[in-house]
C-alpha cells in the first residue's frame, strides 16, 4: 500500500496535467471571445500560438535543468507550486485584458507550465516508481492530458452560448467592434456590455489551479517526492540504474530519431485536432457545422480511450511492441482517410476515432520503451515536450498554407508525417540495438566491484587449487 503522501502527490500531478492541457487547447473554442476582448481579427489571435509553443519549449528545458543540476538543492514541488499559482493568477485575469500583448504573455505563462509539468512529471514517475508501475502511470498522465483536451469545448460551450445570447448575435461580426474598458473595470464593447460569461471558462479552472498550487506547497513542505522515492523504489539496483546517466556521445544516435518521433507524434495530434473541423466543413467532405464540430469531439474521445488502453497494454505487452502497433495503426488509418473518405462520408468519423486512438499513446509508449534503453529522467527529459512544441510550430502553419491551396491537402500532410514517424521508430530501434549495454565492462572489473579489493588481490596472488592439484580455471 502506498503512503498517503505518495497518493496525494500522484493525484496532484494528474489534476495539474489535466488542467494545463485544458488551457493549452482552450484558445480554439474561445477564439472569437478572445478576439472580442482585445479588439483584433481572429487571424491576429492565432499568432499567439507561437507564444504557447515557445513557453512549452522553455518549460521543458527548465524542468530538464532542474532535474539534472538542482534536484538535490531545490525543492521541486515548491517550484511547481510557484509556477502553478502564477498561472492561476494569469488565467483568472483573462476576462479583464484588452491588449493582444497581454494575451500573448498569458499564453507564454501557460506554455511554460505545460512544458514544465510534462517533463517534470515524466521525470518524477520514472525516478520514483518501479518500472512496471511507472509504465502504467505514464499512460495515466497522458490520459489526463486527453481528458483536458476533451473538457475544453465541453466546459466552454455553455458559457459561449450565454455569451452569444447576451450579445444577441450569432455570427462573427462582433469581432470588429471596438472593445472598451468600462468604469467598473469590466471589458465590453462600445454598447456598454458588462462581464462576458465566456470568461468563466477561464476562471473556473483557474480556481482549480490555485487549489492544486496550495496542495503542492503542502506536499513540498512534507518533501513528499523525496519520501516517495525512498519508499517506492523497489531495490538498490533499481535506484542506482535510475540515477545513471550516459554521456551524449553514447546516446546521440538514439536522441536524434527520438526527437523527430516526438516532433511527428505531438505535431500530428494537434494538427488533426486543429484542422479536421475546417477540412471536414470546407473540403469535398462537405460536413455541416455541427457535424464538423462532432468530428473533432470524436477524435478527442479516441485519444482519451487510446491513452487509457495503454494502461492495460502496459501490463501485458512489452513497450516496443506497443510502439510498433500504434505507429503502424496511425499510418494505416490516415491512409484509409486519404484513399476512401471521398467515397463514404462515414469513413471520416471512423478514421477520426481510430486516428485519435492510435495517436493518443504515441508519446507515453515511446517514453516507456526508451527509458529501458537510456535514462530520460534527467538531462534528456526535455526532448519529448521540446520536440513536440517544435512540431506544433512547424506543422500547423504548414497545414494552414496547404489549406489555402486545397482544403483537403492538410490530410496529405498528416499522412506524410505518420509515414515519417514509422521511419523514425525503425531508426530508434536500430540505434537502440547498436548501443553498448550499460554494464559492458570487462569481466575482471565487474568482479572487482562485487568483491572487496583486499579479498580480490588475495585471490589473484593465491589462486584456488582444486583437490587434484590443478589451479582452478586451468
Amino acid at each position: 500500500m502506498w503512503p498517503i503522501y505518495s497518493i496525494a502527490l500522484l493525484i496532484a500531478m494528474l489534476i495539474l496535467r489535466c488542467v494545463t492541457t485544458y488551457y493549452a487547447v482552450i484558445m480554439g473554442p474561445t477564439l472569437l471571445y478572445l478576439a472580442h476582448l482585445v479588439n483584433r481579427q481572429v487571424q491576429d489571435i492565432t499568432f499567439t500560438e507561437p507564444a504557447l509553443s515557445s513557453g512549452a519549449m522553455l518549460g521543458s528545458l527548465m524542468a530538464s535543468y532542474v532535474n539534472r543540476n538542482l534536484k538535490q538543492k531545490l525543492n521541486g514541488l515548491l517550484l511547481q507550486a510557484a509556477l502553478t499559482l502564477i498561472m492561476s493568477g494569469t488565467v483568472v485575469a483573462v476576462p479583464w485584458i484588452n491588449q493582444i500583448w497581454q494575451l500573448a504573455l498569458i499564453f507564454l505563462v501557460i506554455g511554460i507550465n505545460i512544458g514544465y509539468v510534462i517533463a517534470d512529471g515524466q521525470c518524477l514517475v520514472l525516478r520514483t516508481w518501479d518500472p512496471k508501475i511507472a509504465r502504467v502511470l505514464m499512460y495515466l498522465l497522458y490520459f489526463m492530458g486527453s481528458l483536458g483536451r476533451f473538457l475544453a469545448p465541453v466546459v466552454a460551450g455553455p458559457f459561449l452560448a450565454m455569451s452569444h445570447e447576451n450579445k444577441a448575435e450569432t455570427k462573427c461580426s462582433h469581432v470588429n467592434k471596438v472593445a472598451s474598458t468600462n468604469v467598473n473595470g469590466t471589458v465590453g464593447t462600445d454598447t456598454g456590455q458588462q462581464f462576458d460569461p465566456a470568461g468563466w471558462s477561464y476562471i473556473i479552472f483557474g480556481i482549480v489551479l490555485f487549489v492544486v498550487g496550495i496542495l503542492h506547497i503542502v506536499l513540498g513542505c512534507m518533501k513528499a517526492d523525496e519520501k516517495s522515492y525512498e519508499v517506492l523504489s523497489s531495490s538498490d539496483d533499481v535506484v542506482e540504474d535510475k540515477q545513471t546517466e550516459e554521456p551524449l556521445r553514447d546516446v546521440i544516435w538514439i536522441l536524434i530519431p527520438l526527437f523527430f518521433y516526438c516532433f511527428c507524434s505531438t505535431g500530428s495530434s494537434l494538427l488533426y485536432q486543429d484542422m479536421i473541423y475546417a477540412v471536414a466543413k470546407c473540403s469535398f467532405l462537405d460536413f455541416s457545422t455541427s457535424e464538423a464540430a462532432w468530428v473533432t469531439a470524436v477524435f478527442s474521445i479516441g485519444m482519451a480511450i487510446g491513452s487509457f488502453s495503454g494502461i492495460l497494454c502496459a501490463r501485458h505487452m512489452k513497450p516496443i511492441y506497443v510502439v510498433f502497433t500504434i505507429v503502424s495503426g496511425a499510418l494505416i488509418t490516415i491512409i484509409v482517410m486519404v484513399t476512401v473518405a471521398r467515397s463514404w462520408k462515414v469513413i471520416t468519423w471512423i478514421v477520426s476515432f481510430f486516428y485519435g486512438f492510435f495517436i493518443g499513446p504515441l508519446i507515453p509508449a515511446v517514453i516507456n520503451w526508451i527509458s529501458e534503453v537510456i535514462n530520460v529522467s534527467g538531462t534528456y527529459a526535455f526532448i519529448f515536450s521540446f520536440a513536440g512544441s517544435v512540431g506544433v510550430v512547424t506543422l500547423i502553419p504548414s497545414a494552414g498554407a496547404l489549406f489555402q491551396l486545397s482544403p483537403f491537402y492538410p490530410v496529405y500532410l498528416m499522412c506524410g508525417v505518420s509515414a515519417f514517424n514509422v521511419i523514425c521508430f525503425c531508426l530508434i530501434r536500430i540505434a537502440a540495438k547498436m548501443k553498448k549495454p550499460k554494464n559492458s565492462e570487462p569481466e575482471h572489473e565487474l568482479i572487482s566491484k562485487e568483491i572487496p579489493q583486499d579479498t580480490y588481490d588475495t585471490i589473484q596472488d593465491h589462486p584456488q587449487q582444486e583437490p587434484n592439484g590443478h589451479v582452478h580455471g586451468e
